[in-house]
């Protein structure tokens, strides 16, 4: 159920982060907080040669995409694993695409996540971070349980920080229930 509901909450904001990726069919890309797995779903449709990578926090999550996607890992197009941002599995410069939405709240130390996403991300790759603004996050009632909320120019003030560069900010309203913002880094 909770699957379901993430796609549906977040499917035109998961849209935007992937548009705003312009993943190349070769490209290797990393989903962090892939929850429902709607964003990875819509990468498969550009991925040819590449791969998608996904990781999540949530145990229930990961088995879930595991059987969501058994085809795609079993052709070797997906890789599904529990993980944490601040302490990836993969070597360095492994990634062309990052993108990750609606989980920075969740992080305990942003910084030391972002600077590890720098540290798998090749040096011309491509980073999205999916938020909506703090001020409309306070509007929603379940964010008042461990939800530690951002303004974009913080976010790119930490990516700054982090060591990325030409970061940009990308705010949408249009058709969204609360907006939501796309702050896109290159490593």
């Amino acid at each position: 159920m909770m699957a379901d509901f993430l796609n549906k909450h977040n499917e035109k904001m998961n849209h935007f982060a992937v548009e705003r990726l312009d993943i190349q069919p070769t490209d290797k890309v990393l989903d962090i907080g892939f929850g429902g797995g709607i964003t990875i779903e819509e990468m498969l449709q550009t991925i040819d040669t590449g791969k998608i990578y996904g990781i999540d926090f949530s145990q229930i999550m990961v088995e879930q995409a595991k059987q969501k996607f058994k085809l795609e890992i079993e052709s070797n197009k997906v890789s599904i694993e529990f993980g944490d941002v601040k302490q990836l599995s993969f070597v360095e410069n492994t990634f062309d695409r990052v993108c990750t939405v609606n989980t920075i709240y969740f992080w305990n130390d942003p910084l030391a996540s972002l600077q590890e996403i720098k540290r798998v991300l090749k040096n011309d790759g491509k980073l999205v971070v999916g938020i909506r603004s703090a001020d409309k996050m306070r509007e929603l009632p379940v964010t008042q349980y461990n939800f530690r909320l951002y303004d974009p120019e913080t976010v790119r003030e930490l990516l700054v920080e982090a060591g990325f560069t030409n970061v940009s900010i990308d705010r949408r309203d249009r058709d969204l229930r609360l907006d939501c913002v796309m702050i896109t880094a290159h490593a």
